[in-house]
């Protein structure tokens, strides 16, 4: 029995099973995990919870709602039906003495990977694992709020670089290397642990650059602090400051994988293949395009299409998408994946329910 109660002992784990294929999953047991944890030192932060810390949290509820929308139905942006609301619920514990937040989210991490299986016929218990792993302790973890201090350091310090008064840049940029002291080592390896999980689960790097949007708005919720101390990361409060003048992050892009028959592909376009594909678990119809610029495209990836298409096969597609206003406008194909175990999706090719285009 491995038990997991913190991010490292999650990261550990999901390591092991990332670099050995081969390895079956263990039986696991989580004791409150995942979890977010916050505490905030300061004249305002006394046992209490600042308007600005507020909206901040149900900005968190938000990540974990786009989160399950993005999993569940291929589009963050979907609305969700109460009962999804509900599954979803975040609760944060306020602690004694200098404000302490705690939101346990297994029941949420547990919903976004169940969420996550229905888009296959059979996920297999170790893909399960390694999906929550990744969600609990990189998405939601301290190794997904490390990464993002380091990119934002780096932003700001593009920033600081422009100001004239040489002791007022190095001051300010003097600030920012204890960021780096705490965010180096975690960036390199949330990169390379993230190369491994987008290969199982690309939906996990949408819901950490979603959970980026978060960060900032915590971080900017708490400038006036004295320190923090996110998922175990401290900051003081010089550093949360100067972080909270960083520009913020461009939209997030839809990662999505899924289960399609392609039932078309079109050539006509020097620049694109298209193609018309229909997921045989979720009963939708898309077109997707495939570039012709050979940076993706190589013959094992046009051979594997030819063959599902010809002949009636499925294939596993990792999907980047965008949807407005609840249509979808653009989704282009990622990765394409043989399926070995086609005689689990024969059945699955009836009445198309929806079309997006």
């Amino acid at each position: 029995m491995v038990v997991i109660d913190n991010d490292e002992s999650a990261l550990a784990l999901l390591e092991t099973l990332l670099r050995d294929p081969d390895l079956p999953a263990p039986e696991v047991e989580f004791k409150d995990w995942p979890r977010f944890e916050m505490h905030v030192k300061g004249e305002r932060y006394h046992s209490t919870i600042t308007p600005e810390l507020m909206e901040s949290f149900l900005d968190l509820q938000k990540t974990i709602n786009k989160s399950f929308a993005l999993v569940r139905y291929s589009d963050s942006s979907k609305r969700l039906t109460n009962a999804d609301r509900d599954d979803l619920k975040i609760l944060v514990e306020v602690r004694e003495g200098s404000s302490g937040f705690v939101a346990n989210l297994e029941e949420q991490a547990s919903a976004i990977t169940a969420g996550l299986c229905e888009g296959f016929k059979n996920m297999d218990s170790r893909h399960k694992l390694i999906t929550f792993l990744a969600l609990g302790a990189m998405a939601f973890g301290y190794l997904g709020y490390s990464n993002h201090l380091e990119h934002q350091s780096e932003a700001r310090k593009a920033e600081l670089a422009k100001i004239e008064s040489a002791a007022e840049r190095d001051e300010r940029m003097r600030t920012l290397e204890l960021v780096k002291d705490v965010s180096d080592a975690s960036s390199e390896r949330y990169a390379n642990l993230m190369g491994m999980v987008v290969q199982h689960a690309p939906q996990v790097q949408t819901i950490s650059e979603h959970m980026a949007g978060t960060y900032n708005k915590l971080i900017a919720a708490t400038k006036d602090s004295d320190s923090i101390s996110v998922q175990g990361v401290d900051l003081s409060g010089p550093a949360v400051e100067e972080l909270s003048k960083t520009p913020r992050n461009l939209s997030v892009e839809d990662r999505i994988a899924g289960v399609f028959r392609i039932q078309g592909v079109d050539h006509k376009s020097s620049a694109e293949y298209k193609l018309s594909l229909y997921d045989v678990v979720r009963k939708t119809e898309i077109t997707a395009t495939l570039p012709k610029d050979g940076s993706f495209v190589s013959d094992a990836i046009l051979d594997a299409i030819q063959e599902a298409e010809w002949g009636g096969k499925v294939v596993m597609l990792h999907l980047v998408t965008k949807t407005r206003a609840g249509k979808l406008v653009k989704a282009q194909v990622e990765k394409v994946t043989r399926i070995t175990e086609q005689d689990a999706y024969k059945d699955m090719s009836g009445e198309q329910l929806t079309t997006e285009r």
